[in-house]
């Protein structure tokens, strides 16, 4: 039920970034973007096997998509998103998304499929040709073109301490670096796993998927913590998952351990082990596998530390500088204090996506009326208001500008408290954070 509430709840979301025009859009505005409508009809369709999608939404989007190809069988490379992938890419994402809706035999489809054909054999680029191996591999993944590419990539291989990797420079979704090598290569493993070829390049490249994971089980940027997932998800119904027949025992420092029986009926659940009696300096985690099978696992601690004694961070701590101040730290119930933002990317270029997270004092009201004018002004792309923070969101973000803004705060509760921290980052690359330390703000009760 609680599974189940999820997908519903993405899916009624998901439909609110429809374009008025058709396809889908960042926030649901403005025309349709090639590049997310394919990606909303590869989760409309993911969601279609598990949950009572209506059959109009993915027909509509197909149709959108469809009407935007041009006729060579392409869909055009002019779309920002595309990058370095070009034309290739854009097609070969838009193809995989309608092969995946089951539009394999549509003429438009076709037309694509010859279109990648012809020209995915000189490119070199392994996020590209990860697409494209996906795209052939949703259509027939037996055919010739499909062995072909997927040979390309294995040569196209880096083999090193960390595993089976490839590199990816300027993703669809502005990922590069660690967290574009992570999104390649989680592709081309979910292409390989679709095809049945090279199975053991596969199994090498999670192992480098694995060794990426953070402590929060993610995997940086969004899109590479979901083709992870989704290459996870998907090895588990091939090779030695299928055949666990094992028993696990956990334990720390060598106390009584908690062990786990696996079968092929269970192998795919994941099983959660916590320590609290963990002691300070060295401690031991032993795992003993006995019996047939593989396993993935993962070994993180969580600790804490009070600002006065944390490590300080070098100078710029990240990818932005941000300045977050108040007018003033003490007040009474219901009066307002303004806050002040500046924030300015340290390298140079543009940023797709940047987030501020910026901590919200207990027992304060944010006045919503003046994001809402930010919204206005386009000063910012858009915002969301949780309890204890407001997330702003910053679009194609420009080391040529400095971004200020102001919004207010109203007291609504006598104490004496600190601000949450804040951060800020590329939303699609998270590896460098910029943390904003916490405020302490003293609300008198007033009159």
């Amino acid at each position: 039920m609680k599974a189940e509430s999820y997908v519903g709840t993405g899916y009624q979301r998901l439909l609110t970034f429809e374009a008025d025009g058709g396809g889908f859009s960042l926030f649901g505005k403005g025309k349709g973007d090639i590049f997310l409508s394919a990606y909303g009809l590869l989760q409309l369709t993911d969601m279609a096997k598990v949950y009572p999608v209506d059959k109009a939404a993915l027909d509509r989007t197909s149709k959108w998509l469809l009407a935007q190809q041009a006729s060579d069988g392409s869909w055009s490379s002019q779309d920002y998103r595309a990058g370095k992938s070009g034309a290739l890419g854009m097609t070969a994402f838009a193809t995989w998304a309608l092969a995946d809706a089951g539009k394999t035999q549509d003429a438009g489809v076709q037309r694509a499929l010859s279109y990648i054909r012809s020209n995915a054999a000189n490119d070199k680029d392994p996020y590209t040709l990860a697409l494209v191996a996906n795209a052939l591999a949703a259509a027939d993944p037996k055919d010739s073109m499909t062995a072909q590419v997927l040979d390309q990539l294995a040569s196209l291989a880096v083999r090193d301490d960390k595993g089976v990797h490839w590199g990816g420079e300027n993703t669809m979704m502005g990922g590069y670096g660690k967290t574009g090598a992570v999104e390649a290569t989680a592709l081309i493993i979910h292409a390989i796993l679709r095809s049945g070829r090279n199975l053991s390049v596969a199994q090498d490249a999670l192992s480098f998927i694995v060794k990426s994971k953070d402590s929060w089980g993610t995997w940086g940027g969004t899109q590479a913590t979901i083709w992870s997932l989704k290459a996870l998800m998907l090895s588990a119904s091939v090779g030695d998952v299928r055949d666990a027949k094992a028993t696990v025992n956990v334990s720390l420092n060598g106390r009584a351990p908690q062990s786990f029986q696996f079968t092929p009926e269970n192998a795919d659940v994941v099983r959660v082990v916590t320590f609290d009696d963990v002691k300070p300096g060295e401690n031991n985690v032993s795992l003993e596998v006995s019996g047939q099978g593989s396993l993935m696992y993962q070994v993180t601690s969580i600790y804490y530390l009070p600002w006065n004694v944390a490590p300080p961070e070098p100078e710029p701590a990240g990818m932005m500088s941000v300045d977050v101040s108040y007018d003033r730290t003490t007040l009474a119930v219901d009066d307002v204090i303004n806050v002040s933002v500046r924030a300015k990317l340290t390298r140079a270029g543009i940023a797709k996506m940047v987030l501020l997270d910026l901590g919200i004092p207990p027992g304060f009201t944010v006045q919503a009326e003046d994001l809402n004018a930010l919204v206005e002004k386009q000063i910012i792309a858009r915002y969301e208001l949780t309890g204890r923070q407001i997330i702003v969101y910053i679009e194609n973000f420009s080391s040529d500008k400095t971004l200020a803004f102001t919004y207010r705060l109203k007291a609504r509760f006598p104490l004496r408290a600190k601000t949450q921290p804040g951060s800020s980052y590329d939303y699609y690359n998270p590896e460098q954070p910029t943390v904003v330390q916490p405020t302490q703000i003293t609300v008198s009760g007033g009159q």
